[in-house]
């Protein structure tokens, strides 16, 4: 009897210490995911990926998805066929779509605007342009076939209120054309023709107006940087000239959306005609008084230079820091370009990204305002766009699928770090913080981070081939960063292969991102590999 109730009295021991221990790993589970906040991969999409196949161009809809484009290299009555696939936001596949184009057309662009995918496909040998809608509610297709009067290299596209705004060049000179799709007419937008002006962006507001922004090439002590905001019909409602400082020159630059009531411009900035950036810039559009741009120079950042070796940036910092006490400009430059503008209750997010341009080949025509020393090349802030210049206007730059056959062949492009920085609602920056990227080299440039702003959180993230890191706020300010492997369907299944070149990482709408890319999969309980394209859904908490 005393043997069985010391028995019982060990069971019950072993019990008591297995369920403390238990408790023991609830609490460091728990105490971790509130230290960090709680990023899963809650849903997947696969599709069977063969070599032969075309790679999709990738359309966010936000929260009603995603749209996945490809050319089928199918011919039907003497027509080129393309695919559109819908996934819903739970990434099941919804429906698909056909597309016929000319036999000679390729894809220009791409724009998604009120629940309606529009696809941009241009002649190779003409002036033609097609511009098919799709109705994602409806389900429902047309398209538009029209020849502009004047010849135009087309840079940027976006739609508004059922007008498709052409972005480009006619004559070398920048300009807009707005296409009627309800009564299919055509018109050059007024007020934009300049003499070596730029256009470095068109951008559609939410209230159903849009920006366009024009700077001059050439250097002088009266430089403007010019922004004009249009209603649908493309009538001119704002028209501003912005004094650029004696001495300085701006790259790049993209515009607020007007979710709230300020229009603010940011961008990048260099001394002269440098062909990289020497920091970042903001100003407040108001055409009633004359706005002062505020110019912030790299080193000055907290955390731009977080990418760099802590003596390499003590360096950095200490002759900037010299440099400016003494008013002389700045040395440290640094190619960066502007992802995207978040707009929220306190102010403005900018996210732009630094990279290591690569060694260029091949030949193309020559660039007339080479005194810039600027090109972007296919840089696309949107994630792949087939209209690399949508955002970085320049007419001689490489485009896959422009008709003029320029072609540039790149060495690799090495892709450093992202830096995010917030402004006031003035557009005074208030701070920043900077997320270093594994080693990620790709053959063009394109955005490979992003960020999600949610409860009371910042979360940065970015892909690096089977992995991607997530940089995430905590309460006391500062960042803590975790790694994720991208999840697949089965624990007995592994990822054989991926590249960077294969895939991407996106906000998508509220708390989500997704990434999306090309992976060989070996199934461990089975013989032999499969290739699919897959989307994951990632949320934050």
């Amino acid at each position: 009897m005393a043997s069985s109730i010391n028995q019982k009295r060990i069971t019950a021991a072993l019990h008591f210490l297995q369920h403390r221990m238990q408790l023991f790993i609830f609490l460091l589970v728990s105490l971790h995911v509130l230290a960090f906040g709680q990023v899963s991969q809650i849903q997947r999409f696969e599709l069977e990926h063969k070599n032969s196949d075309h790679d999709f161009i990738i359309i966010n809809m936000g929260a009603q998805g995603i749209a996945l484009v490809r050319d089928l290299e199918k011919f039907e009555n003497d027509k080129k066929v393309w695919e559109t696939i819908f996934v819903d936001s739970t990434l099941h596949e919804s429906w698909r779509a056909t597309i016929e184009v000319g036999t000679r057309m390729n894809i220009l662009g791409h724009e998604f605007r009120d629940g309606n995918i529009y696809l941009i496909f241009s002649d190779q040998e003409s002036t033609k342009v097609q511009l098919t809608e799709i109705h994602s509610a409806s389900k429902l297709m047309a398209s538009h076939l029209f020849k502009p009067q004047v010849a135009m290299q087309y840079t940027q596209f976006i739609v508004v209120k059922n007008k498709a705004v052409f972005g480009g060049y006619i004559s070398k000179e920048p300009a807009l054309i707005l296409y009627d799709l309800a009564n299919e007419s055509t018109k050059v937008v007024p007020g934009l023709f300049q003499s070596h002006g730029e256009l470095l962006d068109l951008r559609a507001n939410s209230n159903d107006t849009f920006n366009a922004v024009v700077t001059e090439r050439q250097s002088n002590a009266s430089r403007k940087m010019v922004i004009r905001t249009y209603d649908a019909n493309g009538v001119i409602l704002v028209d501003d000239a912005i004094a650029i400082d004696e001495g300085k020159s701006i790259l790049t630059a993209i515009t607020s959306t007007l979710v709230h009531d300020e229009l603010m411009i940011m961008g990048t900035w260099t001394y002269g005609s440098n062909r990289s950036a020497a920091g970042i810039f903001s100003v407040g559009v108001d055409p009633f008084s004359d706005q002062k741009i505020n110019f912030y120079d790299f080193p000055s950042l907290n955390h731009f230079l977080d990418y760099m070796k802590p003596k390499r940036m003590a360096r950095v910092k200490a002759k900037a820091d010299y440099r400016r006490s003494v008013n002389k400009n700045i040395e440290f430059r640094v190619h960066t370009l502007p992802v995207r503008i978040e707009e929220t209750s306190e102010g403005f997010c900018l996210l732009a990204e630094v990279y290591d341009p690569p060694t260029q080949s091949g030949s193309r025509t020559a660039n007339p305002y080479s005194n810039t020393g600027y090109n972007p090349y296919a840089y696309s802030p949107y994630g792949f766009n087939s209209m690399p210049y949508r955002y970085y206007g320049n007419p001689y730059g490489y485009n896959p699928y422009a008709p003029t056959g320029n072609y540039y062949s790149f060495a690799e492009t090495r892709m450093m770090h992202s830096s995010l920085l917030f402004f006031d609602n003035h557009g005074q920056l208030t701070g920043d913080n900077g997320l270093k990227f594994p080693e990620i080299k790709l053959s063009t440039k394109e955005q490979v981070s992003d960020f999600v702003l949610y409860n009371n959180r910042v979360t940065m993230a970015v892909k690096n081939e089977k992995e991607f890191l997530v940089s995430q706020s905590q309460p006391d300010g500062t960042f803590k960063e975790e790694k994720f492997l991208v999840a697949l369907q089965s624990n007995t299944e592994s990822i054989k292969s991926e590249s960077n070149d294969d895939g991407r990482l996106r906000t998508w709408y509220g708390r989500y991102f997704f990434i999306y890319g090309h992976h060989s999969i070996k199934d461990n309980s089975e013989k032999g590999s499969r290739n699919v394209f897959y989307i994951n859904k990632v949320k934050v908490d």
